[in-house]
Protein backbone atom coordinates (compact mmCIF):
# COMPACT_ATOMS: atom_id res chain seq x y z
CA UNK A 1 0.00 0.00 0.00
CA UNK A 2 3.17 2.08 0.83
CA UNK A 3 4.47 1.80 -2.49
CA UNK A 4 1.06 2.17 -3.98
CA UNK A 5 0.83 5.89 -2.81
CA UNK A 6 4.52 6.67 -3.16
CA UNK A 7 4.55 5.92 -7.19
CA UNK A 8 0.79 7.66 -7.29
CA UNK A 9 2.57 10.88 -5.46
CA UNK A 10 5.68 10.64 -7.41
CA UNK A 11 3.83 10.66 -10.64
CA UNK A 12 2.01 13.98 -9.86
CA UNK A 13 5.09 15.83 -8.65
CA UNK A 14 6.57 14.42 -12.31
CA UNK A 15 3.95 15.11 -14.86
CA UNK A 16 2.39 19.08 -14.76
CA UNK A 17 0.04 19.43 -17.16
CA UNK A 18 -1.93 17.52 -20.23
CA UNK A 19 -4.89 16.64 -21.89
CA UNK A 20 -6.63 13.41 -20.93
CA UNK A 21 -8.43 11.35 -23.34
CA UNK A 22 -8.36 8.17 -21.99
CA UNK A 23 -11.58 6.59 -19.72
CA UNK A 24 -10.19 4.11 -17.77
CA UNK A 25 -13.87 2.53 -16.42
CA UNK A 26 -15.30 -0.91 -17.34
CA UNK A 27 -19.32 -0.46 -17.60
CA UNK A 28 -19.57 -2.73 -14.38
CA UNK A 29 -20.72 -0.18 -11.14
CA UNK A 30 -19.33 -0.95 -7.55
CA UNK A 31 -21.84 -2.85 -5.72
CA UNK A 32 -24.08 -0.78 -3.28
CA UNK A 33 -22.10 -0.03 0.35
CA UNK A 34 -19.07 -0.39 -1.70
CA UNK A 35 -16.10 1.97 -2.79
CA UNK A 36 -13.44 1.87 -5.34
CA UNK A 37 -10.49 4.11 -5.77
CA UNK A 38 -7.71 4.52 -8.57
CA UNK A 39 -4.84 6.61 -10.02
CA UNK A 40 -3.79 6.62 -14.11
CA UNK A 41 -1.61 8.01 -15.55
CA UNK A 42 -1.49 8.65 -19.89
CA UNK A 43 0.98 10.11 -22.33
CA UNK A 44 0.42 11.03 -26.25
CA UNK A 45 2.37 9.30 -28.57
CA UNK A 46 2.87 9.67 -32.59
CA UNK A 47 3.07 7.14 -35.02
CA UNK A 48 6.06 9.43 -36.27
CA UNK A 49 7.37 12.97 -35.83
CA UNK A 50 6.11 14.44 -39.30
CA UNK A 51 2.37 14.01 -38.02
CA UNK A 52 3.43 16.07 -34.67
CA UNK A 53 5.17 19.03 -37.02
CA UNK A 54 2.23 18.79 -39.53
CA UNK A 55 0.00 19.27 -36.84
CA UNK A 56 1.86 22.33 -35.48
CA UNK A 57 2.43 23.93 -39.07
CA UNK A 58 -1.36 23.85 -39.26
CA UNK A 59 -1.63 25.73 -36.33
CA UNK A 60 -3.58 22.81 -34.26
CA UNK A 61 -0.58 22.49 -31.70
CA UNK A 62 0.23 18.98 -30.46
CA UNK A 63 -0.19 17.09 -28.09
CA UNK A 64 2.88 16.93 -26.04
CA UNK A 65 1.94 16.61 -22.21
CA UNK A 66 1.47 13.65 -20.45
CA UNK A 67 -1.05 13.25 -17.74
CA UNK A 68 -2.18 12.08 -14.32
CA UNK A 69 -5.37 11.85 -12.49
CA UNK A 70 -7.19 9.99 -9.98
CA UNK A 71 -11.16 8.92 -9.05
CA UNK A 72 -12.94 7.80 -5.77
CA UNK A 73 -16.25 6.02 -6.58
CA UNK A 74 -19.15 4.99 -4.13
CA UNK A 75 -21.74 2.42 -4.99
CA UNK A 76 -25.21 3.83 -4.39
CA UNK A 77 -27.21 1.45 -5.95
CA UNK A 78 -26.75 -1.74 -8.34
CA UNK A 79 -26.85 0.81 -10.97
CA UNK A 80 -25.83 4.05 -10.05
CA UNK A 81 -22.29 5.05 -8.39
CA UNK A 82 -21.64 8.64 -7.42
CA UNK A 83 -17.79 9.90 -6.70
CA UNK A 84 -15.51 12.58 -7.34
CA UNK A 85 -12.80 12.17 -10.19
CA UNK A 86 -10.11 14.67 -10.97
CA UNK A 87 -7.27 15.31 -13.59
CA UNK A 88 -4.06 17.92 -14.13
CA UNK A 89 -5.69 17.93 -17.49
CA UNK A 90 -9.17 18.64 -16.27
CA UNK A 91 -9.18 19.92 -13.08
CA UNK A 92 -11.45 18.25 -10.13
CA UNK A 93 -15.10 17.69 -9.72
CA UNK A 94 -18.18 15.18 -9.17
CA UNK A 95 -18.60 12.45 -11.16
CA UNK A 96 -21.76 10.28 -11.79
CA UNK A 97 -21.91 6.65 -13.66
CA UNK A 98 -24.93 4.48 -15.03
CA UNK A 99 -25.28 0.94 -15.66
CA UNK A 100 -28.27 0.41 -18.42
CA UNK A 101 -26.98 -2.98 -19.63
CA UNK A 102 -26.28 -5.57 -17.78
CA UNK A 103 -24.34 -8.85 -19.22
CA UNK A 104 -26.35 -10.85 -16.58
CA UNK A 105 -28.92 -10.55 -18.71
CA UNK A 106 -27.53 -8.67 -22.35
CA UNK A 107 -24.49 -9.67 -24.23
CA UNK A 108 -22.22 -6.84 -23.19
CA UNK A 109 -22.74 -4.36 -19.86
CA UNK A 110 -23.27 -0.96 -20.95
CA UNK A 111 -23.03 2.27 -18.55
CA UNK A 112 -22.58 6.08 -19.11
CA UNK A 113 -20.16 8.74 -17.27
CA UNK A 114 -20.88 12.56 -16.14
CA UNK A 115 -18.32 14.42 -15.19
CA UNK A 116 -18.45 18.29 -14.11
CA UNK A 117 -14.86 19.80 -13.22
CA UNK A 118 -13.37 23.24 -12.44
CA UNK A 119 -9.92 23.83 -13.45
CA UNK A 120 -7.90 26.36 -11.73
CA UNK A 121 -5.31 26.95 -13.85
CA UNK A 122 -7.39 27.88 -16.83
CA UNK A 123 -10.46 29.31 -15.03
CA UNK A 124 -12.94 27.35 -16.11
CA UNK A 125 -14.99 24.43 -16.25
CA UNK A 126 -14.33 21.27 -17.95
CA UNK A 127 -17.03 18.96 -19.22
CA UNK A 128 -16.91 14.96 -20.07
CA UNK A 129 -19.13 12.56 -21.02
CA UNK A 130 -18.11 8.72 -21.71
CA UNK A 131 -20.40 5.90 -23.31
CA UNK A 132 -18.83 2.48 -22.33
CA UNK A 133 -19.17 -0.91 -23.34
CA UNK A 134 -17.77 -3.76 -21.56
CA UNK A 135 -17.49 -7.53 -21.20
CA UNK A 136 -16.09 -9.85 -18.28
CA UNK A 137 -13.74 -12.34 -19.56
CA UNK A 138 -13.48 -14.41 -16.49
CA UNK A 139 -13.93 -12.94 -12.61
CA UNK A 140 -10.59 -11.14 -12.79
CA UNK A 141 -10.54 -9.81 -16.22
CA UNK A 142 -12.60 -7.46 -18.46
CA UNK A 143 -11.97 -5.53 -22.12
CA UNK A 144 -14.33 -2.80 -22.56
CA UNK A 145 -14.50 -0.15 -25.25
CA UNK A 146 -16.34 3.36 -26.37
CA UNK A 147 -16.43 7.07 -26.86
CA UNK A 148 -15.96 10.00 -24.87
CA UNK A 149 -16.88 13.47 -25.22
CA UNK A 150 -14.81 16.19 -23.46
CA UNK A 151 -14.56 20.01 -22.84
CA UNK A 152 -11.01 20.64 -21.46
CA UNK A 153 -8.14 23.36 -21.95
CA UNK A 154 -6.41 23.09 -25.24
CA UNK A 155 -2.91 21.68 -23.94
CA UNK A 156 -2.05 21.46 -28.03
CA UNK A 157 -1.28 24.75 -27.87
CA UNK A 158 1.83 23.73 -25.36
CA UNK A 159 3.90 22.68 -28.42
CA UNK A 160 4.31 26.04 -29.00
CA UNK A 161 7.89 26.86 -26.46
CA UNK A 162 6.41 30.71 -26.26
CA UNK A 163 3.23 29.25 -24.81
CA UNK A 164 3.40 28.66 -20.75
CA UNK A 165 1.02 26.64 -18.93
CA UNK A 166 -0.97 29.59 -17.06
CA UNK A 167 -1.18 30.76 -21.23
CA UNK A 168 -3.59 28.03 -21.55
CA UNK A 169 -7.33 29.31 -20.90
CA UNK A 170 -9.09 28.40 -23.96
CA UNK A 171 -11.16 25.30 -23.61
CA UNK A 172 -12.29 23.44 -26.76
CA UNK A 173 -14.04 20.40 -27.38
CA UNK A 174 -12.90 17.28 -28.16
CA UNK A 175 -13.88 13.02 -29.16
CA UNK A 176 -12.17 10.23 -28.87
CA UNK A 177 -12.58 6.73 -28.95
CA UNK A 178 -10.70 3.77 -26.97
CA UNK A 179 -10.35 0.23 -25.94
CA UNK A 180 -9.04 -0.97 -23.37
CA UNK A 181 -8.36 -4.11 -20.89
CA UNK A 182 -8.91 -4.39 -16.93
CA UNK A 183 -7.44 -7.02 -14.58
CA UNK A 184 -7.87 -7.92 -11.29
CA UNK A 185 -5.52 -10.21 -8.69
CA UNK A 186 -6.96 -13.02 -6.68
CA UNK A 187 -6.79 -11.84 -2.93
CA UNK A 188 -4.11 -13.03 -1.15
CA UNK A 189 -5.31 -14.86 2.55
CA UNK A 190 -2.07 -14.79 3.62
CA UNK A 191 -1.82 -10.70 2.54
CA UNK A 192 1.76 -11.18 1.49
CA UNK A 193 0.87 -9.08 -1.35
CA UNK A 194 -0.66 -6.49 0.53
CA UNK A 195 1.52 -3.86 -1.16
CA UNK A 196 0.63 -4.75 -4.62
CA UNK A 197 -2.63 -2.96 -6.53
CA UNK A 198 -5.82 -5.48 -6.38
CA UNK A 199 -5.88 -4.05 -10.24
CA UNK A 200 -4.20 -3.03 -13.17
CA UNK A 201 -6.08 -1.35 -16.23
CA UNK A 202 -4.64 -0.71 -19.72
CA UNK A 203 -6.28 1.56 -22.40
CA UNK A 204 -5.44 3.32 -25.64
CA UNK A 205 -7.83 6.19 -26.98
CA UNK A 206 -7.57 7.88 -30.29
CA UNK A 207 -8.92 11.28 -30.46
CA UNK A 208 -11.03 12.07 -33.08
CA UNK A 209 -9.21 15.25 -34.67
CA UNK A 210 -6.74 16.16 -37.33
CA UNK A 211 -3.38 14.93 -37.02
CA UNK A 212 -4.24 13.38 -33.80
CA UNK A 213 -2.22 11.38 -31.16
CA UNK A 214 -2.42 8.02 -29.82
CA UNK A 215 -2.98 8.17 -26.02
CA UNK A 216 -1.60 4.87 -24.18
CA UNK A 217 -2.26 5.01 -20.17
CA UNK A 218 -2.60 2.86 -17.09
CA UNK A 219 -4.62 2.73 -14.05
CA UNK A 220 -3.57 1.22 -10.75
CA UNK A 221 -6.61 0.69 -8.49
CA UNK A 222 -7.64 -0.78 -5.26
Amino acid sequence: MRAFFLTAVSLLFLLNSGCFLGTFQTAQTVPPGEVNYGFYADMPVYFNKSDKDASKDKGLGAFVTPNVGGYLIYGASPGLNFGLRGSLGEGIGPFAKFRFLDESVMPLSGAATFTIGYHPVAQGISLRSDLIFSRMLSSYSSIYFGWTFLRSPDYRKLANKDIKIEDVQEFKYFHSLFVGVDLKRRPDENDELGWVPFGLTIELAVPLVKYPALFFGFQLKR
